[in-house]
């Protein structure tokens, strides 16, 4: 199914597909200029959302036999499911099940609310579709995709199947080696891109830290897997902060005002996906005619786009519109990583970028309440910041 999250249709599909068509031509990093191309431009380009890049890695083959694992957070381990575009994620335990059917749960909150919202406030934010919940007695998946698991891996478990958000293309993994790792890696720069943490990689983005990784001395940490792209480093590149920080602002407000899911520690990623269409209108449909209205359709493994997603909901809970309420999405916004602005910098772009995301951040939670929270909301962050109660944190 093409992603419902990527392209806005016009009115008269003959004429969207020629639109696409030379979209896609005006935003296509092709193989000559990629050859050309220094590692700043490729980030710059790429990491700006706005360019797809020709993709052709036998390293992300949707064809790979086995569940290869890709990724490992606080409840459970991730892996891509063999011959597909999604991934399971798998409880480290028995006593971590409770937590990633609440992560189920809260993610589905979180689509129901994205799918009710006004489109124009989730054309610059993906979330992963959830395909199913899968238990012990679910014998179809596990007889199918068991024995393609690691052998310490539970054929009888639960599992979490949503879509799988694909690493950046090697192209931009190579050029964020080049450009922001210290120089002992770049020295050893086919190894550390060979190893397998760095194939998956995906880009935390970080509006509320100001660091250098390629100035870092302990190198044994340093990894493309959640790789931290810092404002800095983002400014930098000539990346447009502002924008990033109003999708950022637009998305709590839908997770707070829309869904009542409290953000604790989501994650904010730069990850590739396939080009494809937005489904057309109920309208475009049923005046549509069969013999051409699949070339209203795109949908290109060959050709990736890097976006924006919003991922990983276990540590998120509902909350209730009160004091109670207002204190667990102000401890949210600081117990998570540094995606978020932050108030009170003496660095002037620090206070743009938090103007910027305070004033969204109201003015979208005042189409979906007349609740005064949010501005308490706002508010309470700036007090707790300036008394810095969280310093140290991040």
């Amino acid at each position: 199914m093409p992603d419902p999250t990527s392209f806005p249709f016009s009115s008269h599909y003959t004429s969207l597909r020629k639109k696409m068509d030379r979209l896609a031509k005006d935003h296509m990093f092709s193989p000559e200029e990629l050859a050309a191309a220094s590692p700043q431009q490729i980030l710059s380009r790429m990491l700006s959302t706005k360019s797809y890049i020709s993709h052709d890695s036998a390293e992300d083959n949707i064809c790979e036999q086995r569940s290869i694992e890709i990724g490992k957070g606080q409840c459970g381990t991730i892996f891509a499911l063999s011959g597909t575009d999604t991934v399971a994620k798998i409880p480290h335990s028995a006593e971590k099940a409770d937590q990633l059917w609440s992560d189920f749960q809260m993610h589905y909150l979180v689509l129901e609310a994205m799918n009710e919202v006004d489109t124009k406030l989730k054309m610059d934010i993906n979330i992963p579709e959830l395909h199913s919940w899968v238990c012990p007695a679910t014998k179809p998946f596990w007889t199918h995709y068991g024995l393609r698991f690691p052998q310490d891996i539970d054929a009888k478990n639960f599992a979490l199947v949503s879509n799988r958000v694909f690493p950046v293309p090697q192209p931009v993994r190579g050029a964020l080696l080049d450009v922001l790792c210290p120089p002992a890696i770049q020295k050893q720069k086919q190894a550390f891109l060979a190893k397998p943490e760095n194939k998956n990689c995906l880009i935390r983005l970080y509006l509320g830290r100001r660091e250098t990784t390629k100035a870092k001395q302990n190198i044994r940490n340093i990894r493309l897997q959640n790789f931290p792209l810092h404002v800095n480093e983002m400014e930098d590149l000539g990346l447009d902060t502002a924008s990033f920080a109003q999708v950022l602002a637009q998305t709590l407000a839908i997770l707070h005002w829309k869904a009542g899911v409290d953000g604790n520690d989501v994650e904010f990623i730069l990850g590739s996906s396939p080009e494809s269409t937005r489904l057309p209108s109920r309208a475009e449909v049923m005046s549509g005619d069969k013999d051409t209205f699949g070339a209203c359709f795109r949908f290109d493994f060959s050709r990736r786009s890097i976006s924006l997603w919003l991922i990983d909901f276990n540590q998120c809970s509902t909350f209730e519109d009160n004091e109670a309420g207002l204190k667990k999405i102000v401890d949210a916004f600081f117990w998570n990583d540094p995606y978020y602005p932050r108030p009170n910098s003496t660095n002037d772009r620090d206070q743009t970028l938090w103007a910027a995301f305070s004033q969204r951040y109201l003015e979208v939670s005042r189409t979906f309440t007349d609740s005064t929270t949010p501005g308490a909301f706002i508010a309470q962050i700036e007090e707790r910041d300036r008394k810095g109660t969280v310093s140290g944190l991040f």
